[in-house]
């Protein structure tokens, strides 16, 4: 799974931040994503739903989409913003400061956190990116060994996020 989005805003400064070339990749698009065509929406240029939805390839038959009677008075309860988060991909570098008693259970612990062995060794190899909260768990785990170092992440790239739920209307 490649990056989507190919920026360099928010790590501007950040050495180790991938170039992207501002390509959306809808192969990024969740399977189970909810996708919006309603170009009369007043909404669509900051709907992520509708930015999907322009980059669906030819061959997409079926998909679940919202209605354009989902829009109301310049309202959608589908709205899901435009918005990149800060992946980090790989961590292969993480156990050179770790001392030799602490590797075995910090290993474990990790594994656990990232779901199991298959998973872990994905995200370790930078295969699968790791979201800011997988960045936030695991900086969390190392330091509660008493490691007072930021985790040495091999990369970080802009991605964009999918999946606000739509709002419950009362």
């Amino acid at each position: 799974m490649k990056n989507i989005l190919k920026s360099k805003s928010i790590m501007e400064t950040n050495d180790n931040m991938t170039p992207q070339n501002g390509e959306f990749d809808f192969a990024a698009v969740p399977k189970r994503y909810t996708l919006c065509y309603h170009e009369g929406c007043p909404l669509h240029d900051r709907c992520m739903r509708f930015l999907a939805a322009t980059h669906a390839p030819e061959t997409l038959e079926v998909r679940r989409c919202v209605l354009p009677t989902a829009e109301k008075d310049g309202h959608c309860r589908w709205l899901d913003p435009i918005e990149t988060v800060t992946m980090a991909e790989g961590f292969t570098g993480l156990y050179d400061k770790v001392l030799k008693g602490d590797y075995t259970p910090l290993r474990k612990q990790l594994t656990a956190y990232l779901h199991g062995p298959k998973q872990y060794y994905q995200y370790m190899r930078g295969e699968r990116p790791l979201s800011p909260a997988q960045q936030q768990g695991i900086r969390r785990i190392v330091s509660s060994y008493g490691y007072d170092w930021d985790v040495p992440f091999e990369r970080y790239i802009q991605a964009y996020r999918f999946g606000k739920p739509p709002v419950v209307e009362d």
